[in-house]
């Protein structure tokens, strides 16, 4: 029997965020795309369970895995839309070593709990979907570099288009480099009054 509830943990957008994305996306002609309603834009980290009836016990396990915090928010850098053959997506440009470091963390203060992700065998891929359907339009290009502001656990209603938001976490911001520009040619006196 196939499963009816999917839980997953990922990046929820702020509304001003989605909103804006969403007039990004090109008008696609026909009947078989459906793009989705902007406050359901997020990025997907990780499904965690996907079972026949609500599991009312999960959302506990993993506050209690994020008891200890999560690590700070780190840049996702975004750069084009794109139709794939199922839909539309906001996928990444460049490297994604820091968001491969946030998702190493979040999945290992899972472990520590007995929650494995699924579905990663073809690795982490960064991508906000925008639609579903069959679409075709040429990339579009976004150049952003988006910091997440929550973590949030959702339960999704398979095959109903239904998202429920069980919890979320807020993060810390990235951590901001400190830059000691030109002290060495700045006079001692003016040293000493900074």
């Amino acid at each position: 029997m196939d499963p009816m509830f999917r839980y997953f943990l990922g990046f929820q957008l702020a509304a001003d965020r989605a909103g804006w994305l969403a007039r990004q996306l090109p008008r696609v002609p026909g009947d078989l795309f459906a793009g989705l309603s902007p406050y359901r834009y997020h990025l997907t980290l990780c499904t965690i369970a996907e079972t026949l009836a609500p599991q009312p016990f999960l959302r506990g396990q993993v506050a209690k895995a994020f008891d200890a915090g999560l690590p700070a928010a780190s840049p996702i850098p975004f750069g084009r839309i794109v139709s794939r053959g199922a839909g539309a997506e906001l996928v990444t440009a460049g490297a994604i070593g820091a968001i491969r470091q946030a998702y190493d963390a979040i999945v290992g203060r899972l472990a520590a709990q007995g929650i494995e992700p699924m579905h990663r065998k073809s690795g982490l891929r960064p991508h906000v979907t925008l639609g579903y359907g069959e679409c075709e339009f040429d990339p579009v290009p976004v150049a952003w570099n988006w910091v997440p502001r929550e973590l949030v656990l959702i339960e999704s209603h398979i095959g109903h288009r239904r998202h429920k938001v069980l919890q979320s976490w807020l993060l810390a911001p990235p951590a901001q480099g400190s830059f000691d520009f030109m002290a060495e040619e700045l006079p001692a006196p003016l040293l000493r009054a900074a």
